[in-house]
């Protein structure tokens, strides 16, 4: 049975991933990994997010949300996790999770000095976005936030930053359960694990599913950065 600081570590990141959409692995990876090894959370971590997402995006929403540069982003960062899965088996895990770090906290710096265009982002950037993103979901199972800064940058409204993140997931999420599968990493601990996790997840899903009809979008950006900066540090000091 999971301890007291695992069942913490899913409730808060449960509750973060229903408000911003994102925030599930990025913040209970670097946590999880000082009991579990990389090759067996992350598929853990993959499962949740692709259940917890589902759960966001079957809920009603009054307008369609998702256009045609989203879709070009979800696509290509499908079709890259599949060569993120294929990286994780082969290569250290530790050192790309700490590079993942240095790299997101170096994004984010960029963003906080770093004006938002008032002109469109362009067509052409999402697949691009996309296709990098996939990769780095595949191996660490982290999207956020290269993927938050993006969209941060694109003038995304809440809701509909919620919902692409969830798509996202949901799209990079089965490929790489897949992917995993057919590499023997998805074992009976794995299961075990996940079905563990599952009911503590929904519940926090649900709670901050209503505190991100209330949140100002100033507020709401500010959680983004300051979320992704606090997992970066856990990232690199675990």
């Amino acid at each position: 049975m999971p301890n007291i600081y695992i069942f913490l570590t899913i409730v808060m990141s449960s509750l973060i991933k229903g408000v911003t959409g994102f925030g599930f692995a990025l913040l209970s990876l670097p946590i999880l990994l000082m009991w579990y090894e990389p090759v067996e959370i992350i598929p853990v971590l993959m499962v949740c997010n692709l259940v917890a997402s589902l759960f966001i995006v079957l809920q009603k929403k009054k307008n369609k949300l998702i256009d045609k540069p989203s879709k070009l982003l979800l696509v290509s960062g499908g079709l890259f996790t599949i060569l993120g899965v294929v990286v994780l088996k082969h290569v250290d895990a530790d050192v790309l999770i700490h590079f993942a770090g240095f790299f997101f906290i170096g994004l984010t710096i960029l963003s906080l000095f770093n004006r938002r265009p008032k002109r469109a982002v362009a067509l052409h950037t999402y697949p691009i976005v996309g296709s990098i993103i996939g990769l780095i979901t595949g191996v660490i199972s982290i999207s956020g936030p290269p993927l938050a800064l993006f969209l941060n940058r694109a003038n995304v409204d809440n809701k509909k930053f919620r919902e692409i993140f969830a798509w996202f997931s949901i799209v990079t999420a089965t490929i790489a359960i897949i992917g995993y599968t057919q590499m023997g990493m998805f074992t009976n601990q794995v299961i075990k694990l996940s079905l563990m996790f599952i009911p503590i997840l929904l519940v926090g899903s649900l709670v901050g599913k209503y505190l991100n009809e209330i949140i100002s979008i100033q507020s709401f950006k500010a959680v983004n950065i300051l979320l992704t900066l606090i997992s970066c540090v856990l990232l690199l000091s675990n």
